[in-house]
């Protein structure tokens, strides 16, 4: 009986992460960093395999965007900048990242804090072939995704003997809430 819960714990658990990578991609505003880095507090392999699916939703919803993007840029653009932390200023940035690096503005993009939907809604007009923008996603938000796990992941097994997983808990919390109480304040949109 216990394996079956902890078979739909961990399915549950891949389920989240591949919705959440998804979500992100495309509208949520929140990244499955947070998912991600949760999962790695007590376990490397399941933040690894969240890792995985993060990628997978991530991805789908990337080419979902670049399809969208080829005959409604402009309307999507205006959708995400009612979200936090996006405005023209920062679509334009991204803009002409995208025109001046290729894809290799995608892979610097992975890690500015620029949200991986303007990206991937503006690779075809930029001149990215769907080749090109995969592999540069994959990269990435792949390696995005195991720099988190990797740091959250030593920072628990150097803490948690040392202050309890109850309070490395806490203050994975605090962590979350301070950084999004910092980027979608001084994030310039």
């Amino acid at each position: 009986m216990q394996s079956n819960e902890s078979g739909q714990a961990t399915r549950a658990a891949h389920a989240i992460s591949l919705l959440w990578g998804f979500a992100e991609a495309t509208v949520f505003f929140v990244v499955p960093d947070v998912w991600i880095s949760r999962r790695a507090l007590s376990s490397w392999p399941a933040a690894l395999r969240s890792c995985g699916f993060a990628l997978a939703g991530a991805l789908a919803g990337g080419v979902l965007l670049y399809f969208a993007g080829r005959q409604h840029e402009a309307a999507l653009l205006a959708l995400f900048e009612r979200l936090p932390a996006i405005g023209p200023g920062l679509v334009s940035r991204v803009q002409a990242q995208l025109q001046d690096l290729g894809g290799a503005g995608l892979l610097i993009g992975g890690f500015s804090g620029a949200p991986y939907k303007l990206y991937a809604v503006q690779a075809a007009s930029a001149g990215l072939g769907l080749p090109v923008f995969v592999a540069c996603s994959i990269v990435a938000r792949g390696a995005r995704f195991l720099a988190v796990a990797l740091l959250v992941h030593g920072i628990a097994r150097w803490a948690t003997p040392r202050l309890g997983v109850t309070m490395v808990r806490r203050i994975w919390w605090v962590a979350w809430i301070a950084f999004y109480a910092l980027y979608w304040t001084l994030m310039p949109g």
